[in-house]
């Protein structure tokens, strides 16, 4: 286990508390949050200060982090965020079940994959999924998606793949079909991925199959959640639903975690 700078931990505590406190904190009050001795705490806050990460008030000798701080709190992806929590969790889904999972968002144009467990899986996958686009309409993701959106969102997306162009915008144009297939989604909890459809490249000569399910907090959905293996790995036709008793309890797990940390 690689070793932790003790002093690194210290001053991030610093920074935690002065970041979560109702308001800017003295001295004393650091002491007692974060329970590190006064001495190395005034070194601490010295070294951040000097940095121009934290500033004590003039008028109240109280500390708080600056705008420096604020800007890089800024920059910060909610894709990145959501990958940040989700890791943790489909790493133990992995580790269960063998066959990798990713993580999606809508960007507003497309499904993106945000994070994958595809470089920890033995099996032949491709690896670098990360950034890559699947269809709205042939992938798991993108149809679990489209399933659980509100109806206005739906609406919007398809209005969009249907002035786009190739084979999503050739099937959104066929409503009913679509409908239809989005309505056995939401009834059966899952999505699973067009046969059809081409996948990320890979040498291998086989197939693969996905199943996908919404991420919802507060009834929108945040992210997709899937797992995919190869089709001729199983003959058993309850397969899908097998990975979906998996796959479900992860996702509400994330539903949760999102909800405490206010992706919605």
């Amino acid at each position: 286990m690689t070793k932790q700078i003790r002093a690194l931990a210290r001053g991030l505590a610093i920074v935690n508390a002065i970041d979560s406190a109702e308001a800017p904190p003295t001295l004393g009050e650091l002491h007692h949050v974060t329970g590190i001795d006064r001495a190395t705490i005034l070194r601490i806050l010295a070294t951040l200060e000097a940095a121009g990460w934290v500033y004590r008030g003039i008028g109240d000798n109280r500390y708080r982090l600056t705008y420096k701080l604020h800007e890089i709190g800024d920059r910060v992806s909610i894709h990145d965020a959501i990958a940040q929590l989700a890791s943790p969790v489909i790493d133990r889904l992995q580790k269960e079940i063998q066959w990798p999972s990713d993580i999606s968002v809508y960007n507003g144009r497309s499904m993106e994959i945000v994070e994958t467990t595809r470089k920890r899986t033995p099996f032949v996958m491709n690896r670098e999924a990360i950034g890559y686009s699947p269809s709205m309409l042939q992938s798991a993701m993108g149809r679990a998606y489209l399933a659980f959106s509100d109806e206005r969102q739906r609406q919007l997306i398809l209005r969009r793949l249907q002035e786009g162009g190739g084979e999503d915008a050739r099937l959104a144009k066929d409503v009913e079909s679509i409908e239809l297939l989005l309505r056995e989604i939401r009834e059966r909890g899952f999505a699973t991925r067009d046969p059809n459809t081409s996948i990320l490249y890979v040498d291998f000569d086989g197939s693969f199959s996905a199943i996908a399910v919404p991420i919802l907090v507060k009834g929108d959905v945040q992210a997709c959640l899937n797992v995919v293996w190869i089709t001729e790995a199983y003959a058993d036709p309850g397969t899908e639903n097998l990975f979906f008793e998996k796959l479900k309890p992860a996702a509400e797990e994330l539903s949760e975690l999102f909800l405490e940390n206010r992706i919605y």
